[in-house]
Parts: structure tokens; C-alpha cells; sequence
């Protein structure tokens, strides 16, 4: 794998990886679509299955499917497959400026998806918008995601173990003789049972560049239309993964 299929397939898988997650949330709670209102369940599978699809096509040309800043730090972290991870022959501080550089192409990744997606879903944006505060904070959620109660510490420990699941689950896929294919459907079952067992508090962002790279996109594209990207929460979705990320990435290289 070469530098540039990895830089390339971590911003366009990202990218796909985003129309397709926030689609289905998208999709659900936004006035007037065809999936109005469809409910969690919609948006759990669909996630699920957004994640599954990206890290196929990822695989396919060749790069990792991490999509994830905190998968790339566990990974990063772990040491587990480097012939995949750093595709140079780095000292550590290389691979680590390599690893930031990697996770900072996916929030771009990201941020770029959601752009696509807000045009495709445009009208029902603006629909949604007419609604007032409501249709102000479907609109939010179909970029980032909120907590249920404002629990700052069981926010923050609700993502970080969700996300340390998650890179558990990947880490774990090192160590099984599976084919290129199985391991992202393995992961998008990962992601749908986290998402129906966890998710119901903090909407399980599980990836730092999921929720800050489509709040940036928010807070560009609707800052006039009165909808607050809700700022003071962000950081939760941003380090608390990061921090899951680190934990599983750490507990695996000692397990090993």
C-alpha cells in the first residue's frame, strides 16, 4: 500500500462514509423525505451498513479502511500490521506526524462529504429550517450528534467506551484469518450493535471526524439561519473517542 492510496482512500472513504451515515439520519429527520420519521432502528442499521460499504470500497483500492482518527490511533498505537499501517519504513516520530497527518485528511474527508450531502438534501433542508427551533436541531443532528442529559462525565465515558469496542473489535480482526470482504461487514455489525446498545444517550458518534468535520460544514453553511452548531458540546465527540481509541490501542499491545 502506497502513501498516496492511503491518503487518497482515507479522504474519499471518509467522504462516502459520511453521505452514506448521515444520509440515513438525513433521511429520517428531515421534513418531507420519504423517510420521515422512520426512527432509530433506520438510522442504527444504516449507519451500520454505511460503515460496512465504505470500508469495502477503502479496501478495495487498496487502503485501509480506517475512516476513523480513533481506529488510526489504536492502530497507531497497538503497532499490529505496521506492513499496512505506516507504509514507509518511519522512525516513530515520523509515523507518528504520519498517523496526525492521516487522521487530519479524514475530518477533511468528512467535512467534504457533508457538503455533498447538504446539497443533495438541500430543499428538505430548508423546509426543516422553517420549523423553528425544531427543525433547526433536526437539522444539527443530521451533521453531528448531542447528548440526551447534559452528564458531562457519562457523556464523555458513554463515547469512550463505545469507541473502545469498536477499536477492540478492529484490532481484534489482526489476529483472525479472515478475508479482505469479511472484515468491514464484521465491523459495520460492531457499529449497529454498539449504536442499538449505546447509542441512545450521546448518538454514538464513535469517530472524531464524524462529528467534527460535518459541525464545521454546520456552522458554515447555517450560522446565518439561526441553527447553533452547539459548540460547547463538541469536544466530547472529538476526545472521548480519541481517548477509547488510546485505551484499546494500549490494552491490546499489552495483551499481546
Amino acid at each position: 500500500m502506497s502513501i498516496t492510496s492511503l491518503i487518497l482512500t482515507e479522504l474519499f472513504g471518509t467522504a462516502l462514509l459520511i453521505i452514506m451515515g448521515n444520509g440515513i439520519v438525513a433521511n429520517v429527520v428531515l421534513k418531507g423525505t420519504k423517510g420521515e420519521n422512520a426512527g432509530w432502528l433506520s438510522i442504527t442499521i444504516g449507519w451500520g451498513f454505511a460503515v460496512t460499504v465504505a470500508a469495502l470500497i477503502s479496501n478495495s483500492f487498496d487502503g485501509a479502511g480506517w475512516l476513523n482518527p480513533a481506529v488510526t490511533l489504536g492502530v497507531m498505537i497497538n503497532g499490529i500490521g505496521d506492513a499496512v499501517a505506516i507504509p514507509l519504513d518511519m522512525t516513530n516520530g515520523q509515523a507518528l506526524a504520519f498517523c496526525f497527518g492521516i487522521m487530519f485528511i479524514q475530518i477533511i474527508g468528512a467535512f467534504l462529504g457533508q457538503l455533498l450531502l447538504d446539497i443533495l438534501y438541500w430543499k428538505h433542508i430548508k423546509m426543516t429550517l422553517s420549523d423553528g427551533e425544531l427543525g433547526c436541531s433536526n437539522v444539527l443532528g443530521m451533521h453531528s450528534t448531542g447528548a440526551t442529559t447534559k452528564s458531562i462525565p457519562l457523556n464523555f465515558l458513554m463515547e469512550m467506551v463505545a469507541t473502545a469496542i469498536l477499536v477492540f473489535a478492529i484490532l481484534g480482526l489482526g489476529h483472525w484469518t479472515v478475508s479482505g470482504f469479511i472484515g468491514p461487514i464484521i465491523v459495520g455489525i460492531v457499529v449497529l450493535a454498539i449504536g442499538l446498545s449505546l447509542g441512545g444517550t450521546t448518538g454514538y458518534a464513535i469517530n472524531p471526524a464524524r462529528d467534527l468535520g460535518p459541525r464545521i460544514a454546520h456552522m458554515l453553511l447555517f450560522k446565518k439561519s439561526g441553527s447553533v452548531s452547539d459548540w460547547t458540546y463538541a469536544w466530547i465527540p472529538v476526545l472521548a473517542p480519541l481517548a477509547g481509541g488510546a485505551l484499546a490501542g494500549v490494552i491490546t499491545l499489552l495483551a499481546n
